[in-house]
């Protein structure tokens, strides 16, 4: 009875470990698929953020070693991941959207022609989107 048990037991713990492995993968993927560098500069110059999930606040979102905020600071992106990633002029994705196809680049947000035509400095959330 105890070999049962413990075979049993073993068998349940491989079986989770299994999933935990299985989901992995799939979590990786969704990342990855989810890759927008946003910089403080035009020409992707000055502080960069990476940004990988929905966010709809950043307000609490900084540029990595500084206390400065990346909220209506961004002036150029690159979108390097597989989906199309939409900030918003304000927090709680609303406001005017500036749509950025998965792997396009602009390197200044102050002119655009199919997006608002001025989006520099004006982001403060971001969802992607399929």
């Amino acid at each position: 009875m105890k070999f049962r048990s413990g075979t049993a037991v073993g068998a349940a713990v491989l079986g989770i470990a299994g999933l935990l492995v299985a989901a992995s993968p799939a979590d990786a993927q969704a990342r990855a698929a989810r890759w927008l560098l946003v910089y403080e500069h035009d020409d992707f110059k000055g502080r960069s953020a990476q940004l990988s999930a929905n966010d709809s606040n950043f307000i609490n979102n900084y540029w990595p070693g500084s206390g400065a905020s990346i909220n209506d600071n961004i002036s150029s992106f690159r979108n390097q991941g597989d989906q199309r990633a939409v900030m918003y002029s304000d927090a709680n994705y609303t406001g005017a959207a500036y749509s950025a196809l998965a792997h396009s680049v602009d390197s200044d947000l102050t002119h655009n022609s199919h997006n608002p035509s001025n989006f520099d400095n004006v982001a403060s959330s971001v969802r992607f989107v399929i």
